[in-house]
């Protein structure tokens, strides 16, 4: 544990972070006004959990994951074998371990102990790093979570890994002609999973992204439901608590995945810049940990944890504004939900501890 009389505390990290896990709490309790459950009770609850792990985290040396992180990357992956096998179903797929309302999804969890993984990767074999052979190789790291990811099926959080592993490679200097190669790579196996392992559904809703009019009551409906709720806000939005399409039950997995759309309703175009501004402030601080963190481990991590968080902003925005397909990715510390919401604070509790270590070595 640290010594925490020299402990330095990340602000810019932590004010944006809190205002996005406030909000986020005040507009789940406007979406879900009209269920039965509260959501909100349950949201503070794991919002407490996620802040004890936080700072928990926070004060452990970064370097102990380093040490553990095949470790780590074990257990993620036998939680996933779990899964299939006891695993809940919700929505179709299945991918929460626990019982009854309650449970945990490991693949959020996977996410960060893949991110650790590929850090003692590039650390360890550093002077690989232009190597086609350890390359190629590494990919094996990415491939058997992705793969048990897809099986649940998962398609939006597996899509997640990509641009995270391609990041941490061109922040330690791999060759364009490497990633350009495994993006031909993807391209070429795209058509035989889209025939053999996309399910319907999610098919249609890559067609239907940018025309869901043409399904309405169909697959169409999530994203044309969410673009007229975001669209209802105009400029000002209706007010705090007026979210007509919430209120009318026309908006599915309004607490979720489209919690976005309705907090545009409510805040206009004004509000929902303001929002994002606040995760472009979190993004920047995590990579200024990355760039001020003292070795490879740091700064891949980092920037492995940035790239992660802007990544799901990036899909959950795009999904509720029609700009990208339906895929059930959630807005990190906003949407409901204990599993994203514990695996994106422990993540800044790592940010954090790499960000203490460097400080006290003089950067920044």
């Amino acid at each position: 544990m640290r010594d925490l009389r020299h402990y330095h505390i990340c602000y810019f990290l932590w004010i944006p972070a809190i205002l996005l896990c406030v909000t986020g709490v005040l507009a789940i309790y406007s979406a879900s006004l009209g269920y039965q459950s509260d959501y909100v009770s349950r949201q503070l609850m794991w919002l407490l959990i996620a802040i004890i792990l936080a700072v928990g985290v926070s004060l452990i040396p970064y370097l102990f994951f380093h040490h553990y992180a095949t470790i780590i990357y074990a257990v993620s992956l036998l939680s996933l074998l779990l899964v299939l096998i006891i695993g809940q179903e919700r929505n179709g797929a299945k991918a929460w371990l626990g019982f009854g309302s309650f449970g945990i999804q490991p693949s959020e969890f996977t996410k960060i102990a893949v991110i650790f993984l590929f850090g003692r990767y590039f650390a360890d074999f550093e002077e690989h790093r232009y190597n086609w052979k350890y390359y190629f190789m590494s990919f094996g790291i990415l491939a058997i979570p992705m793969a048990l990811i897809l099986l649940q099926p998962d398609l939006g959080t597996m899509l997640t890994f990509f641009p995270v592993v391609i990041a941490m490679f061109l922040v330690t200097g791999t060759k364009l002609s490497l990633l350009l190669t495994t993006f031909l790579g993807v391209v070429a196996a795209f058509p035989p999973v889209w025939m053999f392992l996309l399910k319907n559904y999610q098919k249609q809703r890559f067609l239907l992204t940018w025309h869901p009019e043409r399904d309405p009551w169909g697959y169409g409906y999530h994203a044309l439901m969410s673009k007229l709720t975001l669209g209802s806000g105009m400029l000002f939005g209706r007010g705090y608590g007026e979210s007509r399409m919430s209120k009318l039950n026309f908006l599915p997995e309004r607490h979720t995945d489209f919690i976005f759309s309705v907090f545009g309703e409510e805040w206009g175009f004004i509000g929902s810049v303001l929002l994002l501004c606040l995760y472009f402030f979190l993004i920047l601080a995590a990579l200024r940990i990355a760039r001020g963190a003292r070795d490879l481990f740091g700064v891949t991590v980092a920037t492995g944890i940035a790239v992660l968080i802007a990544t799901h902003v990036i899909m959950n925005v795009g999904m509720c504004t029609g700009m990208m397909p339906v895929i059930g990715v959630p807005l990190p510390l906003f949407s409901y939900g204990g599993s994203s919401l514990l695996c994106t604070m422990i993540a800044l509790g790592v940010l954090q501890s790499i960000y203490a270590d460097a400080k006290n070595k003089g950067a920044y």
